[in-house]
């Protein structure tokens, strides 16, 4: 399970990156985003303008107390995401991803970030759910697609995100394209070899701490 992601660009990176027409609510410069937070998406809103918008991280389904991942091999067996995949897509940028990983002699798994060098801001594909509040306010939940990892790094993080490339950016924000046939070509895990995971401090382990460092690369034993 993703549970901590990380999002170093600024607003004009993403708007440059995602062809972003307008800024509803932006948030850059995260460090440690965690479930229940609130994140920045792209999505369309109801004029099929491409918007940066905010959402909480983690739907409310009726299995799940907060289903922050959910697995892309799901979605066409479930009516509840179903629904979510044909009309409400969307967008989580992220600059990289964490997990943990057991080293040596260390008495506590060591927190790991993992990250794509060729492409500082990675499109993961998301859908949200989305319903008006009492206060009249509209109110989004998200959840991040994710599918099982590959080689070595399958040993100590089973999951990662579904990172999209620029083709599949388009299809799946392409609100006239609601055939889930056509979209899945696009949901795989990214390729092994182009991710770098690299020890960072296990206070990311703390929701509360955000922080530069938590992306810092550290030396410990045993990790070349």
């Amino acid at each position: 399970m993703i549970e901590r992601f990380s999002l170093t660009a600024e607003i004009g990176d993403m708007m440059d990156r995602f062809g972003i027409q307008r800024v509803v609510h932006g948030h850059s410069s995260r460090f440690n985003v965690t479930p229940t937070q609130t994140v920045s998406i792209i999505m369309n809103d109801r004029h099929q303008t491409r918007v940066l918008q905010e959402s909480r991280w983690g739907l409310f389904p009726f299995w799940a107390k907060d289903s922050v991942n959910t697995d892309f091999a799901t979605l066409a067996s479930k009516p509840f995401l179903q629904k979510m995949v044909e009309r409400q897509r969307c967008i989580i940028p992220c600059s990289g991803f964490y997990g943990q990983k057991q080293f040596g002699k260390e008495r506590e798994p060591r927190a790991m970030h993992t990250v794509v060098p060729t492409q500082p801001l990675l499109a993961i594909a998301g859908i949200y759910d989305c319903w008006r509040h009492v206060n009249g306010k509209e109110v989004r939940a998200v959840t991040m697609l994710t599918a099982a990892s590959s080689g070595a790094m399958s040993g100590w993080q089973p999951r990662v995100p579904v990172a999209l490339d620029e083709e599949g950016v388009e299809d799946w924000l392409n609100p006239r394209l609601t055939d889930y046939s056509r979209l899945r070509k696009h949901l795989e895990a990214p390729e092994g070899y182009l991710m770098r995971s690299y020890p960072v401090t296990n206070a990311v382990h703390d929701e509360w701490y955000e922080a530069p460092d938590c992306i810092r690369e550290i030396a410990i034993p045993d990790f070349a």
